[in-house]
């Protein structure tokens, strides 16, 4: 999946989130921004999830960019 690509649904989301941060609850990490069972219903979803969502998720995702590119 290519990172600059738009995230068109929840599922979508958990399977970049998954990828980026496996074996670790990245899920507890977007919980500064929702409670979990908000965050894993709308990752169930065949829509876009709300912009608090995805706006933390984008967050991690370009630190993990960031680190990623620093471990290289």
């Amino acid at each position: 999946m290519d990172p600059s690509e738009p995230i068109t649904n929840g599922r979508e989301l958990a399977l970049r989130m998954n990828a980026a941060f496996p074996g670790r609850d990245w899920i507890a990490m977007l919980m500064d921004c929702c409670p979990r069972d908000y965050v894993e219903w709308h990752l169930q979803e065949e829509m876009v999830p709300p912009e608090a969502i995805l706006t933390a998720a984008g967050q991690l995702l370009a630190q993990a960019e960031v680190d990623r590119d620093g471990a290289l």
